[in-house]
């Protein structure tokens, strides 16, 4: 690695580390019990389960817009099979996640065969999501009290052990094996990629698959740990999911990026979030439509200084 490329490096790290640092900051200083926040991560671990999945994806220079709306229908889907069809819960979550993978291989058949992953995956989160609201009641469906209890290991949920197992697999699968290179290989040059006969079309059917059998996975978690199946199960994650990968500087016209980076921009917005709930608290102004604005404001601020430096490099 060249001088020119060491220092771009530490220039994208050196913003989310600062914000990292001034976040944490402030939790410290507010949060007299750390442990209260095991159960306000729980979303975001979530998140960052979802953000594996979507930084192999943005690598290859694809989107996935519809990754919530997958994760809705794999939550409705839990529930009205337990509830009305009367299925066992373990037979309603195995379905849950079939019905996502089956997302995911929709999206991946779509885009290999041409289409631009930003219509399809438009086009299906909108078909995803209405179709997660016609199978459901409005008010949702309340799931036994005792699947609550079930995903919990001692004082800790399930989310934190999956996220730790998902990331160890990603960071192999994207940095260690012919798969993930050809991931970067697909994003840096998709035309010279598909020359020299690299698995283009399987990993591009791959990676959407994998989003939506993590996205049922996720679903399953939520419902358990909500003990409810609701339609809106995550609206406007796929903001949240795209942000932590842009955050850790993976960059959005794809080529560049780690899981590692993602791991810092899930931790950075995980981060700001909680700080700016508890800033709420202090300053009445501080409210949900400022914080949503903050943190639109960030990632196109870092997502440009990503940019910047990638142009720099080269």
């Amino acid at each position: 690695m060249n001088r020119k490329k060491i220092q771009s490096t530490a220039l994208s790290l050196l913003v989310p580390l600062l914000l990292l640092i001034l976040a944490l900051l402030i939790v410290v200083t507010k949060v007299e019990r750390p442990s209260a926040l095991i159960q306000t991560g729980v979303e975001w671990m979530e998140v960052g389960t979802l953000a594996m999945a979507m930084t192999a994806i943005i690598i290859t220079g694809g989107i996935d817009l519809s990754i919530a709306s997958v994760v809705a229908l794999c939550v409705v889907t839990t529930g009205v099979l337990f509830d009305q069809f009367e299925w066992s819960f373990p037979a309603s979550a195995v379905a849950a996640i079939l019905v996502g993978t089956l997302a995911g291989a929709t999206n991946g058949y779509a885009i290999y065969k041409g289409l631009s992953p930003l219509i399809v995956t438009l086009a299906t989160m909108a078909v995803f999501s209405g179709l997660a609201l016609s199978i459901t009641p409005e008010a949702g469906i309340q799931m036994p009290i005792a699947l609550e209890e079930a995903i919990y290991f001692g004082r800790w949920p399930a989310q934190y052990f999956v996220f730790a197992s998902i990331f160890c697999i990603a960071m192999v699968g994207l940095h260690r094996t012919r798969y993930g290179r050809t991931c970067f290989y697909l994003g840096e040059n998709p035309v010279a990629a598909r020359y020299v006969a690299l698995p283009v079309n399987q990993v591009l059917f791959g990676v959407y698959v994998m989003s939506g059998l993590l996205a049922g996975v996720v679903a399953v978690m939520y419902v358990m740990s909500r003990t409810t199946a609701i339609a809106i199960a995550h609206q406007g994650a796929e903001l949240k999911v795209i942000a932590c990968v842009v955050v850790g500087g993976t960059l959005i016209t794809g080529g560049h990026g780690s899981i590692g980076r993602t791991l810092l921009g899930l931790c950075v917005m995980a981060s700001l979030d909680i700080s700016l709930d508890l800033m709420a608290n202090d300053y009445l102004w501080m409210d949900a439509r400022v914080k949503i604005i903050v943190m639109g404001v960030l990632v196109v601020a870092i997502a440009v200084w990503n940019q910047w430096l990638a142009k720099r490099l080269n």
